[in-house]
């Protein structure tokens, strides 16, 4: 008996089992490149090594290091591991200033330029959130915008994007953006990333491309759609003060919409539309937020972006190179500091709606061919 069940053990030793998993196409390089890191030639090493306990998980601090580590092999010299100098040093600050002036109003730009001038320093340093916590939330806000603006830069310029991983992986270990809410946040992105979503955006067909464009080309939020599709329109002038919607139908084919809907923290308060696509969203026999839903799900696999994020684009292009004033940007996205602010950025519809078409055309968007 006792030899019988040494062999029943010998045999229930030598049973295998089979394991695999499924990886993206795109990412069988970056699998092949890891495995050849813990020097694993097949599966079989890497389950070895992981029955062994020979593989452990990295720590953040670990993680950044690395990547510094990898930074400086593709010639960036960081002081972070012991070097003379610093690459963000290397860099001509003029040409960055110069780049920034290319690509955000002035104001902006320079603002941007003395945050990174003033903070580079500090953010590359071992432990950059001891000193930018004791800065207020929209401070900190525009730091971490500079310091992702001079990662737009240095990949235009070389190429390169170990600066962009860096800076991201930082900003995360650090939890550089905690504290900061909507409001402290600065939503300000590269040009260039505006007009590519648009193009998605606006390339998408049938009735959900028209969901998607209602929400970009009025930067309203979903319940604030539904909510002007069905609201009464008031018969009397554009300045009249009832709970009505007032519309203004402008000679160059655009709608200004006065809603002033206010619930809670959140206001919609005007929005500006091609006149066509109001008349239609208006004479649609159904629209609620099931179609905003599916729109939703179409935009994050056309594009790669929720749906609320339209009206952080709106805003983008509105502001990009001052084409509508500040106040008038304010009052579109729902954000004012008085009633007179309002009164001041409606009072021309006809001139508001022609900055509005200026706004759209610096992205190559000709709002009467997306009709």
């Amino acid at each position: 008996m006792e030899l019988q069940h040494k062999e029943f053990l010998v045999q229930k030793h030598k049973e295998w089992a089979s394991v695999g998993a499924s990886i993206k196409r795109n990412e069988m390089d970056l699998f092949n490149k890891q495995l050849d890191n813990l020097r694993c030639e097949t599966l079989k090493d890497l389950c070895s090594l992981l029955i062994a306990g020979k593989l452990r998980l990295v720590t953040d601090d670990e993680q950044v290091q690395i990547m510094k580590s990898q930074t400086q092999e593709t010639g960036l010299l960081t002081s972070q591991i012991g070097n003379k100098f610093d690459f963000w040093k290397q860099i001509d600050d003029e040409d960055f200033h110069k780049w920034l002036l290319g690509k955000y109003h002035p104001h902006t730009a320079n603002c941007l330029h003395s945050y990174y001038i003033r903070y580079a320093d500090i953010f590359f340093s071992p432990n950059p959130d001891v000193e930018l916590f004791k800065c207020a939330n929209p401070k900190r806000s525009w730091i971490l915008q500079a310091i992702k603006r001079f990662a737009d830069y240095y990949l235009s310029r070389y190429g390169n994007k170990d600066v962009k991983h860096l800076i991201s992986r930082i900003i995360e270990r650090y939890e550089l953006n905690r504290g900061l809410d909507h409001k402290d946040r600065i939503y300000l992105v590269s040009p260039n990333f505006v007009e590519e979503k648009i193009n998605k955006i606006t390339s998408i067909p049938g009735e959900i491309g028209f969901t998607c464009r209602i929400g970009l080309f009025s930067g309203l939020r979903e319940d604030e759609i539904i909510y002007i599709r069905t609201r009464s329109i008031c018969d009397q002038a554009f300045g009249c003060q009832c709970e009505k919607l007032h519309v203004a139908n402008c000679r160059n084919g655009l709608s200004v919409i006065t809603i002033n809907w206010i619930r809670g923290n959140k206001k919609a308060l005007a929005t500006i539309i091609p006149t066509i696509y109001w008349e239609r969203l208006r004479n649609m026999l159904k629209f609620d937020q099931y179609d905003i839903q599916a729109a939703h799900k179409i935009l994050k696999r056309e594009a790669g972006i929720a749906y609320i994020i339209l009206r952080k684009i709106h805003y983008n292009v509105m502001r990009f190179k001052n084409a509508i004033e500040l106040d008038e940007a304010e009052v579109l996205a729902g954000r004012f500091k008085s009633v007179s602010a309002r009164h001041y950025a409606l009072n021309d519809p006809e001139k508001l709606s022609g900055k509005y078409i200026s706004a759209w055309q610096n992205f190559g968007v000709n709002i009467s061919e997306n009709i």
